[in-house]
């Protein structure tokens, strides 16, 4: 039997983890240039976004929007880019998260188990569930025409 990455998965997993580790172990480095530095603007609420409001409990944060601001930045923009568009220096290989429509609640389940099929790999053993939700609350303020975090 063989098991083979794909060139595009395994040099996002690749660049996620180098990132990681920094140029000394624990000390993160910025190894993707600004990646989106600016900060996050919060969306203000209409009619329309009440009706699609989110299971997230920390949507609307702002202190848990800038740490996943941070967090989208080191843990997903190698893969994602870094406006979430899904364009990142390896190409468009995922998903554009600014139209991210299957609600929150399965936002948590793909980060932490992955998607099968999708060369998402499982982050549960690297991020909390606390970061995953400030990663959700931070991604919402992108969110696009046909987006729904409800």
């Amino acid at each position: 039997m063989t098991f083979s990455l794909g060139a595009p998965w395994g040099l996002c997993l690749a660049a996620t983890f180098l990132a990681l580790a920094g140029p000394e172990l624990g000390r993160p480095v910025r190894a993707f240039g600004t990646m989106g530095h600016e900060e996050p603007k919060l969306v203000q609420s209409s009619p329309a976004a009440d009706r699609t409001a989110s299971s997230n409990p920390l949507s609307g944060d702002a202190d848990a929007i800038g740490e996943g601001h941070g967090l989208f930045v080191k843990f997903c923009a190698p893969c994602h880019g870094r406006h979430a568009d899904g364009e990142s220096r390896f190409g468009k290989y995922a998903a554009d998260l600014r139209k991210f429509s299957l609600g929150y609640r399965e936002f948590v389940v793909a980060v932490k188990n992955g998607r099968t099929g999708k060369q998402m790999p499982p982050w549960k053993e690297y991020l909390t569930e606390q970061q995953i939700s400030q990663i959700g609350a931070y991604l919402e303020t992108l969110a696009i025409e046909g987006a729904s975090w409800k």
